[in-house]
C-alpha cells in the first residue's frame, strides 16, 4: 500500500522521503519528533510536526486543558455518528475531507483563503483572477457586498469553522458550503448549537491533540483562519499557490465572532507565528 499522500500538481517535493513517518494509530499518543513528520490515517493528510507542537505552546501560555479538548473532540466525533438525526459514518467524514482535497487539488488557479478582515476589493481582486476559495468562519459574509453575491459562493470549497461565525457562517449553511468543523475545549456548546443547522451539508472535523482520533484530523493551526491554511498545505496544496485575504494580527476583522479584542490579538499573534512558519512572512 502506498501511504504517501499525493502532492497537488507536482511531485512529491524533493526531500520528502528523509521526513519521519508518523502512523497514527486509534486512541495511540503520535510518535513526537523535531523534525518535519508526516501523519498517516490512509493517505489523506500530510503535516509537519512544528504545527503540532505550537498547539502545545498555546495551551501552556493560555492554560488551556489537553483533556478538554480532548474531550471535546471525541464527542463531536460521538455527536455526529451516533447521536444526531443526521448521522455520519467515519467514512463519510474522510469522504468530505478528500472531496474538499480534490476540488482545491484539481483548481489550476490559486487558493485563497478568506479571513475575518477580508475588505471587497480583496474578493473583487481574487475573483478576477480566478481563484478558488477557502472561508474562515463567517468571513463569507463579505459576498453579500458584491453585485453577485452568488457568483463569491459559487467558487467557495469549503468552510473552516469552530462554531462561532454569526450570520457569515449562517449564509456558508444556506448557500450549501461544506464544512470544516474544528472541535476545541471551549467550544462544545457552540457546535450544540451548530450541529442541529447543519443539516445534510457534507462535514469534516478537526481537532487540536496530539492524539489519533478516528473519524478526525489534526493538520495543525489555532484560529480558524491560520488552521485553514494548515489544512489546505496538508492536503497538498502548495505554500506558493496559496493566497492570504483579510488575514491580519493587528486588528479585530469585522467578521470575527463575539470575543474579547485584547484576547483575541493574543491569539492573532499566535496565528501569525504559525503562518510566518509556513512560510507566509508578510502578515501584518
Amino acid at each position: 500500500m502506498d501511504i504517501l499522500p499525493e502532492h497537488c500538481g507536482s511531485k512529491v517535493p524533493e526531500g520528502l522521503q528523509a521526513w519521519a513517518w508518523c502512523l497514527t494509530i486509534p486512541g495511540r499518543v503520535l510518535e513526537r519528533s523535531w523534525r518535519p513528520c508526516i501523519m498517516i490515517r490512509d493517505g489523506n493528510l500530510l503535516v509537519d510536526e512544528k504545527l503540532i507542537q505550537f498547539q502545545d505552546d498555546i495551551r501552556a501560555e493560555f492554560r488551556w486543558s489537553l483533556d478538554r479538548d480532548f474531550n471535546v473532540a471525541n464527542w463531536l466525533i460521538t455527536e455526529l455518528t451516533s447521536n444526531v438525526p443526521k448521522r455520519r459514518t467515519v467514512d463519510d467524514l474522510y469522504s468530505t475531507w478528500a472531496s474538499i482535497k480534490n476540488e482545491i487539488c484539481s483548481h489550476e488557479g490559486t487558493i485563497a483563503i478568506v479571513g475575518a478582515a477580508v475588505e471587497i476589493a480583496e474578493i473583487e481582486i481574487a475573483m478576477g483572477q480566478g481563484c478558488k476559495f477557502i472561508l474562515a468562519d463567517g468571513s463569507g459574509e463579505i459576498f453579500s457586498e458584491l453585485e453577485h453575491p452568488q457568483e463569491g459562493w459559487g467558487s467557495v470549497a469549503g468552510v473552516v469553522s469552530d462554531g462561532d461565525g454569526g450570520r457569515g457562517l449562517s449564509m456558508s449553511i444556506q448557500n450549501g458550503i461544506p464544512m470544516i468543523i474544528h472541535a476545541h475545549g471551549d467550544n462544545r456548546k457552540a457546535l450544540e448549537e451548530l450541529i442541529p443547522r447543519v443539516g445534510n451539508l457534507p462535514i469534516a472535523i478537526t481537532h487540536q491533540t496530539p492524539f489519533s482520533i478516528d473519524g478526525m484530523m489534526n493538520p495543525g493551526g489555532f484560529t480558524d483562519g491560520d488552521r485553514a491554511v494548515c489544512i489546505a498545505v496538508s492536503m497538498g496544496v502548495d505554500v506558493g499557490n496559496i493566497i492570504l485575504l483579510g488575514t491580519r494580527s493587528d486588528i479585530v476583522g469585522r467578521f470575527s465572532g463575539v470575543t474579547d479584542p485584547e484576547r483575541k490579538i493574543r491569539k492573532l499573534r499566535w496565528m501569525k507565528k504559525i503562518l510566518n512558519e509556513l512560510g507566509f512572512s508578510k502578515v501584518r
